[in-house]
């Protein structure tokens, strides 16, 4: 007796925080869909600024397309259990989105509102 072959799943990097910068960065930079592991829950999210929040904690701004609902998040990366990029893209900037969110204190990362659909758009390293 066969049984059907199970689909088979992307490994995720686990928590290292060297490593979920990277690929945070480069998702913003390429405008790259993450798949991530936040509070035990799988979610989809589209990647907009990444940065220190004001509580000083590394912390990402997404849009949040599956897993608790629709909507922005900010997630903060100590608690993100799991982090890759799911191989596909985006070219629209997210509903609501604001480049100059308040949320943070220092961004590293971020789209640019001036240039909606190129990976161009996007500074990296800029201080607020």
């Amino acid at each position: 007796r066969t049984f059907p072959r199970q689909p088979r799943l992307r490994r995720m990097p686990h928590r290292s925080s060297k490593t979920f910068e990277k690929i945070i960065r480069q998702a913003i930079a390429g405008r790259e869909v993450l798949l991530l592991t936040y509070d035990d829950v799988e979610r989809v999210v589209q990647p907009h600024i990444f940065g220190y929040d004001r509580g000083d904690h590394l912390a990402l701004s997404a849009w949040q397309s599956a897993g608790t609902g629709v909507g922005w998040r900010l997630f903060h990366l100590g608690r993100m259990m799991k982090l890759s990029a799911a191989g596909s893209r985006f070219v629209a900037m997210a509903p609501g989105y604001n480049p100059d969110d308040p949320s943070f204190v220092r961004v590293l990362a971020r789209i640019e509102p001036s240039d909606p659909g190129s990976p161009e758009g996007t500074k990296s390293g800029r201080r607020r």
